[in-house]
């Protein structure tokens, strides 16, 4: 017997986090190649690292769908990735908490932007790592998966998310697609929705229009939102020498977006507008007082 659980983030949800370091140009020393991944707990705004994360695992799966597993040291990940390109990250932990198997589960895709060029350049001639950041099949050591599709998006920039894409999830359990599960989103703003899916069990919504405070750089700032479901099955066993009578799967997906680029193109646009209008008037205004301007006459006198 299957029961759903109308998911909502709450201070024992996990998630995963890049941990991002200062170049070199910034004061810090030289980026090593190493990606650290930290496990994180509590909402958007508010968060910590768990550094004491038992039975705590992370999945790996490589540009060309290799998969290796490491333990989880003081609430942290590390590893080298050797080719540039879409790495997709998967965390499991499991507990036995008042009768119920807790199946705390979070996705993160981290993208390579080094790596060896000439087995970089082969991979993305044979389209191993093209686009593989969206629609994978689900991750077969995870029961419970969480998938991002392809955005449905309003501009032409064919990367990243932006506000005003509209962004599809579909979720799954041992490889078969959930067609009732809804989905809740947080945003680092406060925003958050509980989104109900569709009749082919699709989950969408279009990503609301970002809202940090106006700044130079603004243009680079990214915002943060985490996406998360939960799954409920009357299913009993034993975990770690502990009977349990149920299991409850929660999964949660930590995402960034930026300002849509139309809004800087309506702005340079804007500005393209006002530059030209300027200048057309000023080039009229120099032919008319050209024109008004009197031609000096040369007066000959017959002195015979």
């Amino acid at each position: 017997m299957v029961s759903l659980t109308v998911p909502s983030f709450a201070d024992t949800s996990l998630w995963l986090e890049e941990s991002k370091k200062k170049g070199c140009c910034k004061g810090g020393e030289p980026e090593s190649g190493a990606k650290t991944v930290t496990i994180r707990k509590g909402t958007v705004q508010e968060n910590t690292i768990v550094r004491d994360v038992r039975n705590g695992v992370v999945y790996i799966r490589e540009t060309d769908n290799t998969i290796t597993q490491q333990k989880v040291t003081n609430g942290e990940v590390s590893f080298t990735p050797k080719y540039k390109g879409s790495y997709q990250l998967f965390f499991e932990h499991k507990e036995v908490h008042e009768g119920i198997l807790e199946v705390t589960l979070s996705t993160l895709r981290i993208y390579n932007k080094e790596g060896e060029i000439v087995d970089s350049l082969l991979k993305e001639v044979r389209g191993k790592t093209h686009d593989s950041q969206y629609g994978r099949e689900p991750f077969a050591p995870l029961p419970f998966d969480l998938i991002l599709q392809r955005p449905i998006k309003r501009h032409h920039i064919n990367c990243c998310l932006y506000s005003g894409d509209i962004v599809p999830f579909k979720l799954y359990y041992r490889g078969e697609l959930l067609k009732n599960v809804p989905l809740s989103v947080q945003m680092e703003t406060g925003w958050t929705n509980r989104i109900a899916p569709s009749e082919d069990g699709t989950v969408s919504f279009e990503i609301p229009r970002i809202t940090y405070p106006k700044s130079e750089k603004e243009k680079k700032h990214s915002e943060k939102m985490v996406v998360e479901a939960a799954y409920d099955l009357n299913e009993s066993g034993v975990y770690g020498g502990e009977a349990y009578h149920g299991v409850h799967y929660v999964m949660s997906m930590p995402l960034s977006f930026g300002a849509s680029p139309l809004e800087y193109e309506s702005k340079t646009l804007g500005f393209a507008t006002a530059v030209g209008v300027m200048l057309v008037f000023s080039l009229g205004l120099y032919y008319h007082r050209r024109r008004k301007r009197k031609t000096p006459k040369e007066i000959y006198f017959d002195e015979e």
